[in-house]
Formats: structure tokens, C-alpha cells, sequence
């Protein structure tokens, strides 16, 4: 149960063409009482815990096959390193993954020192380095691969694939439906 009332201000943006009457007027403030709010199915806090308890059973299993700096989030930016057939910078996976600088540095820190990545000087640039992913690395991968999918086949158990269909196209148009509320909407802090 929730504990105290909610109050939604939202705003339409200034700079969009909103003639789409699904969303709130400008200024529109409304009040929702416990009932209403509680008896409605809240689909984004469901999507964050489902999130949640699979990175949970990912990262036990690798950190049970790899150790405990293993984590589906260094399993993910490894992968994707891999995969780009361009030049991979550390400012490029900052702006791609949303990471702190600090973080992804101590990231790329802990991989070169795991001996995962390796970087390395592009055109005799010493300031500019590639990040290259190591023949451990890929070995690396394939095994977080490996975990992530036996996740994923335990989690679909007992779901047909038409299901399972019906699942992806209304996880994707749920999506579609968010960027489109976020591109319409500016949220603003309540004093």
C-alpha cells in the first residue's frame, strides 16, 4: 500500500506540436486518491521488478561461473565492443550506455586489469585509444551469452511461442508509448 497521496503536475512542452488528445492540457493538474491508484495494475513498477529479478539471476549464475567482479552490465558492454565494426572510444560507450565518467573509467580499469579489454594507440595518437576486447574477453562473452540465455529459456518455461509474440509486440508498443509521452511532456518539481 502507499502511504500518502500522489500528486501528477505535468506541462506540455513549449517547442512540440501537441495536438494529440491523449495527453494533459497545459498547466492540467489532477489529484489521485489511494483507491483509484491502488486499483489500477501499475505496468511500469511490474517491468522494473521482472528487470530486476533477471539481472538478479544473471549476475548470480556469472558470478557463480566467473567470480565476483562478473555482472550482466560488464557481460552487455563487452558484448557490444565486440560487435561494432567501427572504433570503440571510451567517450563513445559514455554517451551510448549513459555511464558517469567515473564509472565506465573504473570499469575499463577493472577490464584491463582482468586482462578482458586492452587499449590500444590509434594512429600513433597516444591520447586517443582504441578499447579492443581481448581473446579472453570473447571467451568471456560467450560464456555470459551462454548464462544469460539459460536465464531467458527458464524464464519463457511453459510460455508458447505465440505467447511469447504477444509479449514482444506489447513490450515494444508499451515502449513506443513512453518515448511518445516523454517527447510531449516536460515533468516539473512540486515546491
Amino acid at each position: 500500500m502507499i502511504g500518502h497521496k500522489f500528486r501528477c503536475i505535468i506541462s506540455i512542452s513549449s517547442n512540440t506540436d501537441n495536438t494529440d488528445s491523449n495527453f494533459p492540457k497545459s498547466d492540467e493538474r489532477r489529484d489521485m486518491d489511494h483507491k483509484e491508484f491502488d486499483s489500477r495494475i501499475h505496468l511500469g513498477f511490474l517491468c522494473d521488478c521482472l528487470s530486476r529479478e533477471v539481472k538478479n539471476a544473471i549476475n548470480r549464475g556469472l558470478k557463480e561461473d566467473n567470480g565476483e567482479n562478473a555482472s550482466s552490465k560488464n557481460g552487455w558492454l563487452l558484448a557490444y565492443i565486440t560487435r561494432q565494426s567501427e572504433p570503440v572510444f571510451q567517450k563513445d560507450l559514455e554517451n551510448i550506455f549513459h555511464l558517469p565518467k567515473s564509472t565506465l573509467a573504473d570499469m575499463m580499469q577493472l577490464f584491463e586489469k582482468d586482462n578482458l579489454i586492452k587499449k590500444v594507440p590509434v594512429d600513433g595518437d597516444g591520447r586517443k585509444k582504441q578499447i579492443v576486447v581481448t581473446e579472453k574477453g570473447q571467451q568471456q562473452i560467450l560464456r555470459d551469452e551462454a548464462k544469460i540465455m539459460e536465464v531467458e529459456d527458464f524464464m519463457v518455461e511453459g510460455i508458447s511461442s505465440e505467447d511469447m509474440d504477444t509479449v514482444v509486440k506489447v513490450l515494444d508498443r508499451l515502449q513506443q508509448n513512453v518515448r511518445k509521452y516523454k517527447s510531449h511532456i516536460v515533468l516539473k518539481k512540486e515546491d
